[in-house]
């Protein structure tokens, strides 16, 4: 809101400087900001005789104001009409701190401006007050410290009385701060300076940084001794009421005193001795607190190998944090790594008694790298490599590793990790590591739930002058460089207990070819928990509650209860993204080409605790966010869509040919990519674009068949991308669910066990397992290269085939259909 008074200030300011080059013209907007109060500041160098001005009130300022004015500028007598601009310039910068000097702006220097300095010196804490402005007065007022309690932005009377006091008492240490009632970086700089005066350092000594020096002759203060230290006792309660715990500012030891540091001891993780000893000190009045205190965490960008572990654990660590991704990694082999988790590394870590916590930090030290879509992507990817190392679900901390100001948090940090929360998924809950104060807001927004403190940062804004955050976790407090001699670096962390850390690692197999019939189920193999669920299934059989089918009779309409083997139940449960979420597509069409959902069956699963135990493990196979499984060949199976299809493939009645919910659907899809990328690249070799858009991996795009063409492109305003819809993954599963459908169906439906059976023998069968895609081509009659094309062209056309390739692919050209089918036969043979 526009200030008449700072209105006129503005005005003032140009119209009497404004033709002045050493003057830079302010917006008359009625505003109070640092464009207002930089040009007071240059309009008193002018008026200072000073031939380079500047925005701030420097040494050379300083030493003019002086000269000219050794005892300060004093307020006029009553009869005396000498004018001065220097008398406007300090009612305009009182206007601007939003005390009242009159009615208007002038060049006198009377009665209403000396209440106006008196009321502020009043509100800094001084005792006396008087109305002459010193140099210290004036660099205040042409500066945008506050002297009102700021109720709006949660400034705290208790914090306003103890910086009123500090100006009392310490001014010569600290110079004049706010009063406010914030606590913030300039108080706990203040702090500092007022422990250095109690330490016996001089005004010029005190620097406000808590080096060697300071902590050399820091105190001890209890019961027994604090009655004669009783500025060490004011200290040392001020301090704990700034960083959030209970107080009131006194210089005497009181009976609860020793609780209320227990709790801050406790908060912060550190030893607990009821007393403000040397550690306790470090943690009240800096961020990174002791750096040689014990810590039993830490993280590293180094491997943890066999000798680094022992290393670690034999100097009492028990956790480390690691780095789940790193920039190109894909281009890299894993000994090629910089700090990316390497294969093996977290099984080596667990099995030799350590914990572990993720860290997924890429390009993060720039304001320009936190965008909603880098946010997006970095959740894609930190859930991916978390499922693909086999992390059980836990918190994944996003880093903001640069010096964030509070203005930038809402801005970039906060739409940053709102698009992370919102794509993370996979049961992995949002950390974040950053300053305390940014890690702060972000939880306190309900973006991330547990905090990872950058506290060894002590230099950045959002830590010095803010407690630490209540959810905090981990607190990175101090690096060590040549580890041990050892040529490898690590941070020191403080652990909270808050968040357990992870101490098992998930089996990402299929699973071998001996059932584990361990109930942690969280650490069993997909095709164990199979086993497991088909068991409680059958149990619940017996209890009448699962496995039947009710079939109406229209003529006598008494309907007959007949038996669904146990092997389609499951299959169809754990097809459940598709059948009952719809995938890709919809429940509908998946319930027309394959089956409907049996949500009888579902439900009671879910409702049962044994069963919903074992579906809760699964869930990171089946759900909509889900892990790939891994065959003994190393081939990634996608196990919700497996199923699907082999549903597809074990039903006779449905109008849909079986191979639409398998290698059909994924071939049409592909064809509508191939088909986009010939629209916006006409010039390209149709035969290898196919080739790069089918069978391929996630490194699809560095295919040859796609170099230096388009494939992203802006449309009405959004980018759309070309994808990888019938990747090699795709085809696994599509090749497999043939193999497995054909098996089920000769199989012993009363067999309790027949599905996990059935897909253990399968997936531990080499010889199956490489024909695999070459099933695809037997199942229609292919079986070279050569006339596989053809075939596969034959089975995209006539009847419900068009109307199937239409809705997926659209209308898309004979090339495109050839192109497609000659890939895919070359694919797989």
């Amino acid at each position: 809101m526009a200030d008449a008074r700072v209105l006129e200030t503005q005005r003032w300011l140009n119209s009497t400087y404004g033709t002045d080059a050493r003057f830079n013209k302010v917006e008359e907007n009625g505003r109070t900001g640092w464009p207002t109060i930089n040009a007071l500041t240059r309009a008193l160098q002018i008026e200072l005789g000073i031939s380079t001005t500047a925005d701030n009130f420097g040494a050379g300022t300083e030493s003019r104001f002086v000269n000219r004015w050794p005892d300060g500028i004093e307020q006029q007598a009553d009869g005396d009409t000498a004018t001065s601009n220097v008398y406007a310039i300090i009612q305009g910068a009182l206007w601007c701190k939003g005390y009242s000097t009159g009615s208007q702006i002038t060049t006198n220097f009377y009665g209403g401006t000396g209440s106006a300095i008196q009321g502020l010196k009043v509100d800094m804490g001084f005792e006396t007050p008087t109305s002459t402005v010193d140099v210290e007065i004036m660099k205040v007022l042409l500066s945008m410290k506050q002297f009102v309690l700021l109720t709006a932005y949660n400034g705290k009377l208790s914090i306003r009385d103890v910086q009123q006091q500090i100006n009392r008492n310490y001014r010569a240490y600290t110079g004049i701060i706010p009063t406010d009632g914030l606590y913030g970086r300039e108080m706990n700089k203040a702090l500092i300076q007022v422990l250095q005066a109690i330490e016996g350092y001089t005004p010029a000594q005190a620097t406000g940084n808590f080096g060697a020096g300071t902590r050399s002759r820091l105190k001890t203060i209890n019961a027994a001794n604090a009655s004669t230290y009783p500025q060490w006792v004011w200290l040392g309660i001020v301090a704990l009421m700034c960083n959030g715990h209970e107080g009131q500012s006194r210089d005497t030891w009181y009976s609860t005193l020793p609780v209320v540091i227990r709790k801050f001891q406790e908060d912060y993780a550190i030893a607990v001795t009821q007393q403000f000893d040397p550690t306790t000190w470090m943690s009240l009045l800096t961020s990174k607190g002791n750096p040689d205190r014990p810590a039993v965490a830490c993280d590293t960008r180094f491997e943890i190998t066999a000798s680094r572990l022992a290393t670690l654990k034999a100097e009492g660590y028990q956790i480390v944090g690691r780095y789940l991704t790193e920039p190109n990694q894909d281009t890299k082999l894993p000994e090629q790594y910089f700090k990316a988790i390497r294969p093996g590394e977290l099984e080596r870590i667990t099995a030799g008694g350590m914990k572990f916590f993720p860290i997924f930090q890429e390009n993060s030290r720039l304001l320009e790298d936190f965008t909603p879509q880098n946010g997006a992507r970095h959740a894609r990817e930190a859930r991916e490599a978390a499922q693909r190392l086999g992390i059980p679900p836990t918190y994944i901390y996003f880093a903001v590793d640069m010096d964030i100001l509070g203005g930038q948090i809402d801005a970039h940090i906060a739409p940053y990790f709102r698009a992370i929360y919102t794509n993370l998924g996979g049961g992995y809950k949002v950390g974040i590591y950053a300053s305390r104060n940014v890690c702060t807001e972000i939880i306190n927004a309900g973006l991330a739930g547990s905090a990872f403190v950058s506290d060894m940062s002590s230099g950045f804004s959002g830590n010095l002058g803010f407690p630490i955050p209540q959810a905090w976790n981990y607190d990175q407090f101090t690096e060590i460089s040549n580890y041990k001699g050892q040529d490898w670096d690590l941070d020191k962390v403080a652990y909270s207990e808050r968040v357990p850390a992870v101490s098992y690692v998930r089996p990402q197999s299929s699973g071998g070819p001996i059932v584990d019939q361990n109930i942690d189920y969280h650490k069993l193999a997909p095709i164990d928990l199979i086993w497991h669920l088909e068991q409680r299934f059958e149990e619940l059989r017996t209890q009448g509650k699962v496995g039947q089918d009710y079939i109406p009779n229209p003529v006598s309409g008494i309907g007959t209860w007949v038996y669904v083997p146990t092997w389609k139940c499951i299959i169809n449960y754990l097809a459940k993204d598709y059948l009952r979420d719809g995938g890709s597509k919809s429940s509908t069409l998946w319930a027309i080409s394959a089956e409907s959902f049996r949500t009888r069956d579902a439900q009671i699963l879910e409702e049962d605790p044994t069963a919903s135990q074992i579906i809760t493990a699964l869930d990171r196979y089946i759900s909509s966010w889900r892990q790939p499984m891994l065959d003994p060949s190393g081939e990634r199976i996608d196990l919700s869509h497996l199923c699907a299809t082999t549903l597809g493939y074990t039903q006779d009645w449905s109008f849909i040919p079986n191979k639409w919910t398998g290698w059909a659907g994924d071939l049409a899809t592909a064809m509508a990519d191939i088909n986009t990328v010939m629209e916006w690249n006409p010039t390209a070799n149709i035969t290898s674009v196919a080739e790069a858009l089918v069978g391929q991996d996630e490194n699809y795009r560095s295919h040859p068949g796609l170099a230096g063409l388009t494939v992203d492109k802006k449309i009405n305003g959004k980018w759309v991308g070309i994808g990888n819809t019938c990747n090699r993954d795709d085809l696994c599963c599509d090749g497999d669910a043939i193999a497995l459908a054909a098996n089920l169906e000769a199989g012993d439906d009363t067999n309790a066990y027949l599905l996990s059976t059935t897909l253990r023998q399968y997936y531990n069968n080499p010889t199956q397992l490489a024909n695999r895609f070459k099933q695809i081509g037997w199942d229609v009659g292919a079986t070279n290269q050569t006339d596989a094309p053809n075939i596969f062209y034959s089975q995209m056309k006539g009847g419900v085939n068009d109307a199937n390739r239409l809705f997926l692919a659209g209308n898309v050209s004979e090339d495109v259909i050839n192109a497609a089918c000659t890939a895919l036969a070359r694919y797989i043979f």
